[in-house]
């Protein structure tokens, strides 16, 4: 059976396709978030929330980032084949692709359900962030990989010989209430702004190749590039998002998205690390 997510994402959604329950006792003050601070304190120190105060009103969690990251982590890793399980298939575990400040990898592990069926509830139960020298993955051998995305090393760098077609009617019509507030109702004034900020990109990018980072979205690698609109070339807007259409040997732009989405779909992958995508 492939699951829809990792955990309950909203809900109304059927218990039955998630993979785990991570539970909580409200009565000792915890929160449906308390299953994910202690991989917080294992792991090595990193911004798993926002300081903006759009964004964060926006994911109304203290780890909005982590748990994206966790359950798209999941999403590839059932794909890939790389959950383990016991050789009584009580107890299941997958690599979460963290480190502990050791350099020790970091597992989800859970252990089954017996009674999922009955009470219309998921398979799995969370049991435990661990790493690989904890009695909780001891009884898993071997344990998982961690999952991979890319398969051609050439797809994270933007080949800058190649012409970058832009979507401007799609961008514009669907996307205009992203665009700063000065820009949304002004669409000729939005469309000089963009173009210009697409223009100046080029060029840009043969001075510092890492300002395209890569994101992983629908199975694919693609390209996100920082658009400065209203704002310094330090303070990016919002964030263009390319793909390399192989066949044809140019770069398509069809859509732009916001600062946070970009950030957690990049962090699928890698730690951005300190450029102008940050929390």
């Amino acid at each position: 059976m492939l699951y829809e997510s990792l955990f309950k994402r909203y809900k109304a959604q059927d218990s039955r396709k998630v993979f785990a329950a991570f539970r909580y006792v409200q009565a000792k003050g915890e929160t449906w978030e308390t299953p994910f601070e202690s991989l917080v304190s294992i792991a090595k120190p990193e911004e798993w929330g926002f300081r903006n105060p759009e964004f964060v009103q926006t994911h109304n969690s203290r780890y909005p980032i982590l748990l994206n990251y966790l359950n798209y982590t999941f999403i590839r890793v059932q794909e890939l084949g790389l959950i383990a399980y016991s050789t009584d298939d009580r107890r299941a575990c997958f690599n979460t692709g963290l480190q502990t400040s050791r350099e020790k990898d970091i597992y989800a592990t859970f252990y089954k359900n017996l009674h999922a069926g009955q009470y219309n509830a998921p398979d799995w139960t969370f049991y435990g962030f661990a790493d690989s020298y904890s009695g909780i993955t001891g009884c898993i051998r071997p344990l998982p990989d961690i999952p991979t995305y890319i398969s051609e090393p050439s797809d994270l760098i933007f080949d800058i010989r190649l012409d970058l077609e832009v979507n401007y009617n799609h961008i514009l019509d669907d996307n205009i209430a992203r665009f700063p507030v000065e820009l949304q109702n002004n669409k000729t004034m939005a469309l000089r702004v963009l173009k210009g900020a697409i223009e100046s990109l080029k060029a840009r990018i043969i001075r510092n190749y890492r300002l395209a980072v890569p994101h992983w979205h629908e199975g694919k690698i693609q390209l996100l590039l920082p658009l400065n609109l209203v704002s310094s070339d330090n303070a990016a807007d919002l964030v263009l998002v390319v793909d390399k259409d192989k066949q044809s040997g140019v770069y398509k732009a069809r859509t732009i998205i916001t600062m946070d989405i970009a950030y957690m779909n990049a962090r699928l992958i890698a730690n951005p690390g300190r450029n102008w995508l940050t929390p």
